[in-house]
């Protein structure tokens, strides 16, 4: 039997952006809220493994790069361990076809709504997908965690518009969390 994964999305899922950036590019662009943690703790209690999978097609189009996305990653999972909240492993896709850096400007099976990214984490960590969950804001996440067979739960922090292939939809993280583990 494998183990049980909770599968989120970065921007606007676990991480808001700060006044008013649109999009997190360095570790000062983001804030945390407190009950976010507190609610990603209540996963780790129940035994899910954690797993970041994020788009960053703004690599392909030259506004961050690779190592931009890693320091980024490490402040948050800096931030994350202090406060006793392990994330197994962060992905990203680099991709965007709309991009013009080479070789980044690409179709690829790693982009969401594409599959890629939880396809790899599943096989390494043999994650049991029917009691596994993917969480995002965005339409994008949820057709790739449906496409992967797990279960959806679409948040609102960064959308306002209801994703109808969700499983469910709640308002934020601590209402995502709340919902997993009493279903």
């Amino acid at each position: 039997m494998g183990s049980r994964a909770v599968f989120l999305d970065r921007d606007k899922t676990i991480l808001m952006p700060k006044g008013r950036e649109k999009y997190i590019y360095r570790a000062e662009d983001f804030h945390i809220p407190h009950i976010f943690i507190e609610a990603l703790r209540q996963l780790i209690d129940q035994e899910y493994l954690l797993f970041v999978i994020t788009n960053q097609g703004r690599i392909a189009k030259g506004y961050l790069t690779k190592k931009d996305v890693e320091e980024l990653h490490n402040s948050l999972d800096s931030i994350l361990k202090d406060n006793g909240v392990h994330i197994s492993e962060y992905e990203y896709c680099p991709h965007n076809p709309r991009g013009s850096l080479y070789p980044y400007n690409i179709t690829c099976e790693c982009r969401k709504p594409k599959t890629g990214m939880i396809d790899s984490i599943r096989r390494a960590y043999d994650i049991e997908t029917p009691s596994s969950w993917m969480i995002g804001d965005s339409y994008k996440d949820i057709l790739a965690g449906n496409k992967a067979g797990l279960r959806t739960i679409q948040v609102l922090t960064g959308s306002e518009s209801h994703c109808d292939y969700a499983d469910f939809v709640e308002t934020d993280l601590v209402n995502a969390v709340s919902r997993i583990l009493n279903v």
